[in-house]
């Protein structure tokens, strides 16, 4: 056993650098502070702004202010609050960038010509401002908000959020915005604004963090020191708690993944420590007695796949222990997919079938990252998968079906981000079940290497357009019905769940594992309480 794994063991399943003890702290805020955030300001001191030849006038600005303080800030609320003068005469990329950001991903006629009409200008600001070092906080606060919420792309390799995140982490460190207090280095940055730069650097690390895990890279920020840094920021400064608890998820899946990369490949292993990040993860709901946040909820187990989803393509995973976790990744994948659908439900409930109301466009795109990995991890190894049993793939093709329709719900125009993952999904399912290898994929595999995995099973199979046995995602421009008769447990599950999702036990204290005698099993991890 791994000398990393013991010290897990040792810390109690708690590792100090993500302890999730909020003792002491309001509702709404993290940390201990006594420190009062100061409320947005929205009046602007000019009546027009200018971007190259582009001039609009005030009130169109200050609209695109207020929208994003009500829609995005909270998700990413890396300015301490919103002066619009103060931005406006300090940092023209920051000013732009949130009214590109909004323009971009709001759904109104006046938002889309908006958007337009200064969407060249401001990538050219973007380009000639994102490498001028010594970059200040404004500027790094504008590029993640740019990675968090990024402009669209006609392809993906086109979108710049991972270079952005490289540039802001570094340039943070440059700036010294991970050591508290003011750095004189960086002039624009009064002594005052402490608690603004501690929230860039929190900021940096979930950015950084989030793209890791969805790219399948290591973090950048994954060191004891520095995630013990993040964590005392956390109890010291008054953090949003929902943006906190985001925090220490990112904490959570860089200190275990810090683990399973130093670790031998080994299933023993492998396993134990996936037994603590579960335990760990969930610990992050009793941040939240009275109601799990459903976004929270729903990061969580993104996380968990993407960490399981490692595992199971390592080598030293054994049969056995990777059929009983592809159990556990199955009920995770559906949980994810039912709660993307939630949303999307009572985003449509909520915008009275008004398209320009609704809110999808606001969330993160790591949020459709994840959606996207999701169903294809579906697809790969349940849906179009041989040796899955035939209700695992009804039941999968059903989820596959909803993410579908959820990504084809929030395509607004042809060959735009959100279709083209839909027609790949479609594509996929035009075809039959096939013989897969679950160890071929290489591990950290994420969404393109799961794609490019079925195509390749596909032209194996000799057959790769052959239709699907299970009902195909309809062509574009068709909703999809789903079929009462299909399966009555299937469209049970559709529903919302009313089972307590703290299920991950359920599959630890499975009596096969104690065929395969693993040490983490030992009594000395008991068996957790709920509630």
């Amino acid at each position: 056993m791994s000398k990393e794994l013991n010290e897990l063991r040792s810390q109690g399943l708690k590792p100090g650098t993500t302890n999730t003890d909020d003792s002491g702290s309001s509702p709404d805020i993290a940390g201990n502070s006594s420190f009062t955030i100061p409320p947005h300001d929205f009046n602007l001191s000019v009546d027009t702004v200018q971007i190259g030849g582009v001039v609009i006038n005030a009130e169109t600005a200050v609209e695109a202010f207020k929208t994003f303080a009500t829609l995005f800030h909270h998700r990413l609320p890396v300015l301490l609050s919103i002066n619009i003068t103060t931005i406006y005469h300090s940092s023209q990329l920051l000013f732009w960038t949130i009214i590109s950001i909004v323009s971009s991903h709001t759904l109104s006629p006046a938002s889309q010509e908006l958007f337009n009409q200064i969407a060249g200008p401001f990538l050219d600001m973007v380009r000639n401002e994102a490498l001028q070092a010594p970059l200040p906080l404004q500027r790094i606060q504008a590029l993640l908000l740019l990675c968090m919420w990024p402009m669209p792309v006609d392809s993906q390799p086109k979108d710049p959020s991972w270079l952005y995140s490289g540039i802001t982490v570094n340039s943070a460190l440059y700036l010294g915005l991970h050591r508290a207090g003011p750095s004189s280095r960086d002039k624009s940055c009064p002594p005052e604004s402490t608690v603004e730069r501690v929230m860039a650097w929190l900021g940096c690390f979930y950015v950084s963090g989030s793209l890791s895990m969805n790219f399948g890279f290591r973090p950048m920020l994954d060191s004891s020191s520095e995630l013990s840094r993040i964590n005392a920021c956390l109890q010291t400064y008054p953090i949003p708690r929902e943006f906190a608890s985001e925090i220490k998820l990112q904490g959570v899946i860089a200190d275990f993944d810090n683990v399973l990369s130093h670790t031998a490949n080994d299933g023993a292993s492998d396993s134990s420590i996936l037994h603590l990040l579960d335990r760990e993860l969930d610990s992050l709901r009793s941040l939240y007695p009275d109601q799990w946040p459903r976004m929270l909820e729903y990061n969580t187990l993104v996380a968990k796949l993407h960490m399981y989803s490692v595992v199971i393509s390592r080598d030293g995973m054994g049969n056995t222990a990777r059929d009983i976790l592809l159990k556990l990744s199955f009920s995770t994948a559906l949980r994810i997919i039912s709660l993307a659908n939630m949303r999307n439900e009572d985003d449509l409930r909520e915008s009275h079938g008004v398209r320009e109301l609704r809110q999808y466009g606001v969330l993160p795109k790591a949020y459709y990252r994840g959606l996207g990995f999701t169903t294809a991890f579906l697809l790969r190894y349940f849906s179009l998968n041989t040796t899955a049993s035939a209700e695992e793939q009804q039941l999968a093709a059903n989820h596959v079906a909803l993410s579908h329709a959820i990504f084809k719900s929030c395509s607004t125009y042809a060959n735009d981000e959100f279709g083209r993952v839909a027609a790949i999904f479609e594509e996929l399912c035009q075809r039959g079940p096939m013989p897969m290898d679950p160890r071929r994929v290489a591990p950290g595999d994420r969404t393109r290497v799961l794609i490019k995995t079925m195509r390749l099973a596909a032209a194996e199979s000799g057959n790769p357009t052959k239709p699907n046995a299970e009902p195909p995602i309809p062509p574009t421009g068709q909703s999809f019905p789903l079929d009462p008769g299909l399966n009555p447990v299937v469209n049970e599950t559709l529903d919302p769940w009313a089972v307590d999702m703290i299920f991950s036990d359920q599959y630890w204290n499975d009596s096969t594992w104690d065929i395969l005698n693993l040490p983490f099993m030992e009594t000395q991890f008991p068996p957790r309480q709920n509630g």
